[in-house]
């Protein structure tokens, strides 16, 4: 039996659900710092007297260093394994914190988000996969779910504990607040992340055996008596980067490439430009603290239900309807950003759909990969998805200094989630001929790997 069978046909020990726990709260890391960035850029704004442009390129420099991290660094963990990554994610998460809140100029503030956005793409390609990998069959989709709800935990426990205190404490004290998190990241990093299990089954490297048998134990697990001789794949041999660009996978992995890109141009205008746009109607830079805590609340709701809907529905299904109807809302809300009540209420309800996409791509791509390429393509689809939220903050500075209209703005900025929707219905269109085309053997091999996946 391959190892990722006994795990998803076995009840969840405590040992599987701290691990799940402990990636969670590594990736609210990432919801905490983005959101910092946002509350931060009214007072940045005013500070360095900026343009929509410039405050644009900063909001955009995590996103830099998260596509870096994710695509160069995702292949070594592939390699060295995905614990080791995690914790020096964590070292650099922490180094880019430091830098920002000691900026005096808009070139070092982007210099410290570049380096704070480099560890964050080292954790999101590996806490995703651990999330995934120690989750049994019942639990994964919602679990993944969870995890894809840590971006707006971060963001809601920023607005909720952090925000208020900006217009007395100023900008840097968030980020100061967001160095004492990365510590305690650090220290949980070291203390509780575990290593893959299917990775330490697949390297076959000495002390691999006792390593994955301490492990499996912690699990309530009987040891191996040598490692399993099916959990290597034969197309696992040829390099992970050469696998996930096989022919087998490269359709799929393009396909989820864009349909992450585009997906996440909409979800970073909205949750970089949704505030800072209703901040200057109002002219009051306070209100962009509720904004975010009205985004983080509408995806967290939405990740969870989702969540639980996909356990019945596949997400594959599931997340195009999503990501349509939060391209309605996001449409709606540049043309009644200058109300605020209604503003909130509507912004609220258009991240409850369209964060649920995030949480389906998060669902759909681990399992797509073979273990000794799962790393690798996971880091690929997430950290290209990441040039989408790179240009999104850049464009819509450039396309508001331009003075294209707001509800334009937030027209044009909806339309990438209907591609992102389009994406997905063609990936599954492709699946199904795969399905039909593949000998019966052949997918009886691929397990529960497959059926998770779906």
């Amino acid at each position: 039996m391959k190892i990722t069978e006994l795990i998803a046909d076995s009840k969840m020990s405590r040992f599987q659900i701290l691990a799940i726990v402990v990636a969670i709260v590594l990736t609210v890391i990432d919801g905490y710092d983005n959101a910092m960035m946002v509350f931060a850029a009214p007072y940045v704004t005013k500070e360095f007297a900026s343009s929509a442009s410039l405050i644009g390129v900063v909001m955009s420099g995590a996103l830099i260093g998260m596509v870096v991290g994710s695509i160069l660094i995702a292949p070594i963990a592939d390699k060295l394994g995905r614990r080791l990554i995690g914790i020096i994610g964590t070292i650099v998460v922490t180094i880019g914190m430091v830098i920002a809140p000691l900026a005096h100029s808009l070139p070092t503030l982007l210099a410290g988000r570049i380096v704070t956005g480099l560890g964050l793409g080292m954790l999101l390609s590996v806490v995703g996969v651990i999330a995934a990998e120690y989750s049994n069959r019942r639990v994964y989709p919602i679990v993944m779910s969870i995890y894809a709800a840590g971006i707006n935990i971060g963001a809601v426990l920023g607005a909720v504990l952090v925000g208020p205190l900006l217009p007395e404490h100023g900008w840097r004290f968030g980020f100061w607040i967001g160095v004492v998190f990365s510590v305690i990241a650090i220290l949980i990093a070291i203390a509780a992340f575990p290593e893959s299990i299917s990775w330490l089954a697949a390297r076959r490297k000495p002390g691999s055996l006792d390593r994955l048998n301490r492990t499996l134990g912690r699990m309530g697990h009987e040891p191996l008596p040598l490692l399993p001789d099916d959990q290597l794949p034969p197309r696992d041999r040829r390099g992970a980067l050469r696998t996930v660009f096989s022919s087998k996978l490269v359709t799929q992995t393009l396909l989820l490439v864009l349909g992450n890109i585009a997906l996440l141009v909409s979800f970073y205008f909205a949750n970089s430009w949704a505030p800072n746009t209703l901040a200057e109607t109002t002219r009051n830079p306070a209100i962009a603290a509720p904004t975010t805590l009205a985004l983080g609340l509408g995806g967290i709701l939405g990740t969870v239900v989702f969540g639980f809907i996909s356990t019945k529905v596949s997400p594959r299904v599931l997340t195009p309807i999503f990501l349509i109807v939060g391209a309605v809302g996001i449409a709606i809300f540049g043309s009644i950003e200058s109300h605020i009540g209604g503003a909130l209420t509507e912004i609220f309800a258009a991240s409850f759909f369209f964060s649920s996409g995030v949480a389906g791509f998060y669902q759909i791509a681990p399992r797509l990969y073979p273990t000794l390429a799962r790393a690798t393509g996971y880091g690929i689809v997430t950290g290209a998805g990441r040039l989408g939220g790179i240009a999104a903050p850049i464009l819509a500075g450039a396309a508001l200094d331009a003075h294209i209209s707001v509800p334009m703005v937030f027209v044009i900025f909806a339309l990438p989630l209907v591609v992102s929707a389009l994406c997905l219905v063609v990936l599954v269109a492709v699946e199904s001929v795969q399905r039909r085309r593949k000998p019966a053997s052949v997918a009886a091999d691929e397990g529960p790997l497959a059926s998770l996946a779906n």
